[in-house]
């Protein structure tokens, strides 16, 4: 399977958008698409979407995101949270147990993520808004 299944260019519209945050929410879009995938019981949620749609859904919940990480950052919530109200404002006729095991798989991306940190020297949590290369490091191997 191919990590790259949500495209860098959905994070970023110009240079000034290549900050680490967001570098870290195009990884984690792509890690949150590969647990949907491979989850067994979100077969009947594949079924009824298409790839493009469950991409554009990992894309949207990974900028949403955004605001959970700032708010943890900032003092307004302990941790990450991971709200059902992302998944809902994508999928308004959700299931209540559907919503919950994209929040599962949601929440294993994560953790997927922060195990991925672990030693990087990028540190994308702490230095978030500073510019990267890293999306142009991507074009040049694509």
């Amino acid at each position: 399977m191919s990590f790259d299944n949500v495209k860098a260019e959905s994070f970023y519209q110009d240079n000034g958008d290549k900050i680490k945050l967001n570098w870290l929410l195009y990884e984690y879009a792509n890690l949150l698409y590969m647990e949907i995938t491979k989850s067994r019981k979100l077969t009947n949620y594949r079924k009824r979407h298409s790839e493009d749609k469950i991409i554009a859904f990992c894309v949207y919940y990974a900028k949403r995101l955004k605001k959970s990480i700032h708010d943890m950052q900032t003092g307004s919530t302990a941790s990450v949270v991971f709200n059902g109200k992302y998944v809902y404002e994508f999928h308004p006729n959700n299931s209540y147990a559907q919503t919950q095991l994209i929040l599962r798989s949601a929440l294993a991306a994560w953790e997927e993520q922060l195990r991925s940190c672990v030693g990087c020297p990028h540190r994308c949590l702490e230095d978030g808004y500073e510019i990267t290369a890293m999306f142009d490091s991507l074009e040049k191997f694509v």
